[in-house]
C-alpha cells in the first residue's frame, strides 16, 4: 500500500504537481533567484540528442528515395 504524497507504479505524473513546480520556477524567475547554469543546460541538450538519435535508426543512402521512385507527372 502507498503511503500518502507516495505514487503508484502505474500512475503518470501529477498535473497539479507540475503547475505548482511551474508557479514556484515562475515566482523564482521573477525574483530573480533563478540561476540557470549554461553548461548544465549545454549537456542536457547534448543528452537529449543523443539519446533520440539512440533510438532512430540512421537513414542509409539506399533508403532515399530517387527519381525512379517518385509519382508519374501528369501530361501537359
Amino acid at each position: 500500500m502507498c503511503g500518502p504524497g507516495s505514487k503508484g507504479a502505474d500512475t503518470g505524473p501529477d498535473p497539479l504537481d507540475r503547475m505548482l513546480k511551474l508557479a514556484a520556477l515562475k515566482d523564482q524567475i521573477a525574483r530573480d533567484q533563478y540561476a540557470v547554469d549554461p553548461d548544465v543546460v549545454a549537456e542536457a541538450l547534448i543528452r537529449r540528442v543523443r539519446a533520440r538519435r539512440a533510438v532512430t535508426p540512421p537513414v542509409s543512402r539506399g533508403d532515399a528515395r530517387n527519381r525512379a521512385g517518385r509519382a508519374p507527372r501528369r501530361p501537359r
